[in-house]
């Protein structure tokens, strides 16, 4: 989208509706004539672009405490990069949710927040 939306609602249809684009219209502000994301882009790029830059399969490696990796059933994730935190780590704990996609914290909250709470009520 090159301009403003021209309201809140219009934000939400964009960004898929329900939930999800809730979600995303949450982080737009009313502005000169519409709704506008409330951080500037070149901000948002540059602070991006070391994370897409830098591995963190090491750091991965050196974590010795219980995880818990959580997935969307249609995630962005590459298998191949599923297979591998499972292989460097095979005592992590992975769980995929139904029903969601990326923004899977938006659409089933009450299952990621049971989710996180059994794995760590499990480790008492």
């Amino acid at each position: 989208m090159a301009g403003p939306f021209p309201s809140y609602e219009a934000a939400v249809r964009f960004f898929g509706g329900g939930a999800v684009g809730e979600g995303w219209a949450a982080g737009l502000e009313q502005r000169g004539g519409g709704w506008w994301p409330r951080f500037d882009r070149e901000v948002m790029v540059r602070s991006l672009e070391e994370t897409a830059r830098h591995s963190t399969w090491h750091e991965w490696g050196q974590v010795t405490c219980p995880a818990l990796v959580v997935l969307a059933r249609s995630s962005i994730t590459p298998s191949r990069d599923i297979d591998e935190m499972l292989r460097q780590r095979p005592d992590t704990v992975a769980v995929s949710i139904p029903r969601t996609g990326h923004d899977l914290h938006l659409q089933e909250p009450e299952t990621l927040h049971a989710t996180l709470s059994g794995f760590l009520d499990e480790l008492h």
